[in-house]
């Protein structure tokens, strides 16, 4: 047989019921139902989201590599996990993640350049510097990342990152779209 063979990895999605603590109005609603259609967020109990919540690192790096998408491929995880930390100064699953060390993992496994010069406002590591850099300038921040009047951006890269950041950041950084699904 000639010709290129492509295979196709698509995932069925579901409509699943909002959560109950997400606004229908909130700037992030669509971030997280993209990614809780996928199965990659969920309830941190019951029918909450609980998007003002932080994240730990454990539970930060789970929902990366599901939207990675290679934790279906169980001979590529021990390596994807190696690519994903590499750099980091320490990982801690149980400790409370930031924004910038986020930014490290999340650069890891997309390897993003900078796609134009960005000026980092506010305290951002060293070690983070290109990660935060690189998904300022590929658009990959939250609703409430704004560039500011002298034209610098203010990652807040100290600050702990919620559910609800970590969810923009993921669907914009892996592109993760669902269709609105009627609810059955």
């Amino acid at each position: 047989m000639e010709g290129n063979h492509f295979g196709s990895d698509s995932q069925k999605i579901h409509g699943k019921q909002p959560f109950s603590d997400v606004a229908e109005g909130s700037k992030y609603k669509s971030f997280i139902d993209d990614l809780h259609a996928l199965d990659i967020m969920g309830a941190k109990s019951g029918n909450r989201f609980e998007p003002q919540a932080s994240m730990t690192q454990g539970e930060f790096a789970d929902a990366l590599l599901r939207a990675h998408g290679w934790y279906g491929v169980p001979w590529t995880i021990d390596s994807t996990k190696r690519q994903m930390l590499t750099g980091l100064p320490s990982f801690d699953p149980n400790a409370i993640i930031t924004r910038q060390t986020a930014a490290v993992m999340i650069q890891n496994l997309k390897e993003l350049k900078p796609a134009s010069k960005v000026q980092l406002s506010g305290q951002t590591d060293a070690s983070a510097v290109e990660a935060v850099t690189a998904l300022v300038s590929q658009g990959v921040i939250d609703p409430d990342t704004t560039v500011q009047a002298d034209g610098s951006v203010d990652f807040r890269s100290n600050q702990p990152l919620l559910r609800q950041e970590a969810a923009a950041l993921l669907d914009k950084a892996f592109g993760h779209y669902a269709l609105p699904l009627p609810i059955k």
